[in-house]
């Protein structure tokens, strides 16, 4: 029997790639990984380098066995994994030139999946590592370069690195918003609040937000929001937005590499939840499912199957 709504809960998700929207009878389900950090053939890069990151050169295999394994046995129809896919866009080589194989090397290991894979790019997937003066420095320089090599591989980014998919679990519509806010290298003096989204994108989610008064909205991305020291509420023009839309129900994230719970104010009377979800690369039970019905999205408990969290939706 699981395995009949197994396949059935797949033809969904296809149904959700070719349509943008799908019907589903009660519950749509899927799992939340992050910070993978994945290392392809450490043994290439600059011999400092290597050993510097080798706390996560041993990532691959085990990430492929979550993808062969855990969706089928949670019953989950697809993954979403918010950033830190890789542990560096481009990392220095033993020749010293700078290498970029590793988007591709990634891709591949999605290609074998037997269900869909969303992603979200977080800080790590548009850096680049190098060897200097004896310590390993970490630059957004090329950030530019590196969406683009994303956006020509990944099918999801073809229209850009910020995208959103739309699904109908009984009378319910939900919206899943996947934002790009991994530039993070920004300067104090710049008085710009992280998690960082630039104008286009900003005025591209508000149209999101607004694109339907029945919409319940989950957002997902790397860096999560957070409140200054003796403040309640965060000051990024993220939140701005989110304040104003209680539609939105519900944000996933990572980047800090442990689970973590925050209630923010969203309306006159109501919140938004965001969910962290500690790193892959850290520990193999960090991930969590995520179940949409009609009334509720539930969110078990970090490597388990019961549910951790109720959010309404009604």
């Amino acid at each position: 029997m699981g395995s009949f709504f197994y396949r059935k809960s797949i033809c969904l998700l296809i149904g959700i790639l070719l349509c943008g929207t799908v019907f589903s009878q009660d519950t749509l389900s899927f799992l939340h990984v992050t910070d993978l950090h994945l290392i392809f053939n450490p043994e290439k890069n600059e011999v400092n380098l290597a050993q510097k990151r080798n706390h996560y050169a041993g990532g691959v295999m085990p990430f492929m066995q979550f993808l062969k394994k855990m969706p089928q046995k949670t019953n989950c129809s697809m993954v979403v994994a918010t950033g830190d896919l890789l542990d560096s866009y481009e990392t220095e080589a033993k020749s010293g030139e700078m290498v970029q194989f590793q988007t591709n090397r990634f891709l591949r290991i999605l290609k074998k999946s037997k269900v869909p894979v969303f992603l979200t790019l977080g800080n790590h997937d548009i850096s680049s590592y190098s060897w200097e003066n004896n310590a390993l420095v970490s630059r957004q320089k090329n950030a530019g370069t590196a969406r683009t090599r994303w956006t020509r591989n990944v099918p999801d980014f073809k229209n850009g690195t910020w995208y959103s998919h739309t699904v109908k679990v009984g009378a319910t519509n939900y919206r899943l918003i996947f934002l790009d806010n991994s530039f993070n290298r920004l300067n104090s003096n710049e008085k710009v609040e992280i998690p960082y989204l630039d104008m286009s994108q900003l005025h591209w989610l508000r149209a999101q937000l607004q694109e339907s008064p029945d919409d319940v909205e989950i957002i997902l991305m790397h860096i999560p929001m957070k409140a200054a020291p003796g403040d309640t509420t965060p000051g990024c023009m993220l939140y701005s937005e989110l304040e104003k839309n209680p539609s939105a129900k519900l944000i996933l994230a990572g980047h800090t590499h442990k689970n973590n719970v925050s209630n923010f104010r969203s309306g006159e009377n109501n919140k938004i939840v965001q969910v962290q979800t500690g790193a892959f690369a850290q520990n193999t039970t960090n991930w969590r499912i995520i179940r949409l019905t009609k009334d509720n999205i539930l969110v078990s408990s970090p490597g388990k199957t019961d549910n951790e969290l109720t959010i309404s939706v009604k």
